[in-house]
């Protein structure tokens, strides 16, 4: 039976200027581009994370990622 998970990964660019990624697991089916680049600047804006001490600059990248997983049946042999 396959599973799918749904992935969305925002690239925001920290003060340092070094990139930061967070994932952010089963995103809301029908998402919107904009909605997705209003809650991305909401999180630089509100200044909510400071990964290893320096704050979100500005959002460079979205991406939705959709995995589709399906066991492969295998037989052992005797």
């Amino acid at each position: 039976m396959p599973t799918t998970s749904k992935d969305l990964t925002i690239t925001f660019q920290r003060a340092d200027g070094k990139d930061h990624k967070i994932t952010i697991p089963d995103y809301k089916e029908g998402i919107t581009d904009a909605e997705i680049k209003a809650g991305a600047q909401s999180i630089v804006d509100q200044g909510a994370f400071e990964p290893e001490g320096f704050a979100l600059a500005k959002v460079v990248a979205a991406v939705r990622v959709d995995t589709t997983k399906t066991d492969v049946a295998i037989e052992e042999t005797a």
